[in-house]
């Protein structure tokens, strides 16, 4: 993907996360865990093209309403995977978290998992 399309998708995901409270409880752990996702991301360029490929994935679901089906939860799953390998113990712990949400949320649309 493109830089250009990678910030697209951030923005569409940023607009859908901002507006409810598991939205911006998501966001929250990625800021937290910001700086050493980004260090990860430069050193391990798998890791950089799989949260590339399920930014703009969730975006489009994001985008069309869709429910989020089992490649969109398969790129997530795979991120959460190499986080989990690659980072440090809070990344790792915030990322079992992320994980248990991720897997309520197969089959249902962005939207009704951020409405909790």
């Amino acid at each position: 993907m493109n830089r250009s399309a990678g910030l697209e998708a951030s923005h569409v995901l940023h607009e859908k996360l901002s507006s409810t409270r598991v939205g911006l409880r998501w966001e929250r752990i990625l800021r937290t865990h910001e700086h050493e996702v980004d260090t990860l991301m430069a050193v391990h360029t798998d890791l950089r093209v799989h949260v590339s490929e399920a930014l703009q994935l969730l975006a489009d679901a994001g985008r069309q309403c869709r429910a989020l089906d089992d490649a969109t939860i398969a790129k997530a799953t795979t991120v959460l995977d190499d986080l989990q390998r690659l980072g440090g113990f809070e990344l790792k712990h915030a990322v079992v978290g992320l994980r248990e949400e991720l897997a309520l949320a197969r089959g249902r649309s962005l939207d009704d998992v951020l409405a909790g």
